[in-house]
């Protein structure tokens, strides 16, 4: 299961985050604890839960356990935002600025900030591998339940990964503040893969996503 962190300081002020920490705004932890609760009430219980370094995911994280959603939230260092680069904590106004081409990129350059100075497309899914070869080889046999609290962007390429084969390069899948995808993991025909359960909106478990058409950072 994945869950996005929610609202920060950085996505309310229309930022982009990559790894610069922002805490979560006040709704991030109104959005946090509507997670929390739902979660709470799925009826199956993780066998661990996973938790970026960042301050936006790890409070997120931490108010979920508030909920009685167990076990306590342990950090993995390979699950932080993908890196931007020189673009981190800059606007959209600033971004269009000092980095006009960047507002012009193709979708096919998604989740590639090398040349800013951030993480390469190539270097992101090395890293996606990595957690998922740990991941299978922590729970894959004892068919384990796992929490991953995390961020929009690694999240999205993490997906694609356990959906997908070949991994494609785009996809649209819209992972706002406090979303909650169940990806279910089996063997199909020689191949390991999931299928999407569900991804619930935070407005589906009855909080606010803050979030409007012309936000882009979020």
């Amino acid at each position: 299961m994945l869950l996005r962190h929610g609202e920060s300081e950085g996505n309310a002020a229309g930022r982009m985050q990559g790894r610069r920490d922002f805490p979560l705004s006040a709704l991030g932890r109104e959005q946090a604890a509507r997670a929390g609760e739902f979660l709470a009430t799925q009826g199956h219980p993780f066998a661990a839960v996973y938790v970026s370094p960042l301050k936006r995911a790890f409070e997120t994280a931490r108010i979920v356990f508030d909920q009685g959603v167990l076990p306590e939230p342990q950090v993995d260092a390979e699950l932080p935002e993908i890196g931007a680069g020189q673009l981190e904590g800059l606007n959209e106004l600033e971004i269009r600025e000092r980095y006009p081409e960047f507002m012009e990129r193709s979708l096919t350059e998604t989740g590639d900030f090398s040349r800013y100075g951030g993480e390469g497309y190539a270097d992101v899914q090395a890293r996606v591998r990595s957690v998922v070869a740990r991941l299978e080889a922590r729970h894959r046999s004892a068919e384990e339940r796992v929490l991953l609290v995390g961020h929009g962007g690694f999240h999205y390429q993490l997906a694609k990964a356990l959906l997908c084969e070949p991994v494609p390069r785009v996809c649209i899948l819209k992972m706002g503040n406090c979303t909650v995808s169940l990806v279910r993991m089996r063997e199909r025909r020689g191949l390991y893969l999931g299928e999407l359960v569900f991804h619930v909106p935070v407005e589906l478990m009855g909080g606010t996503s803050g979030e409007g058409a012309a936000r882009l950072f979020r």
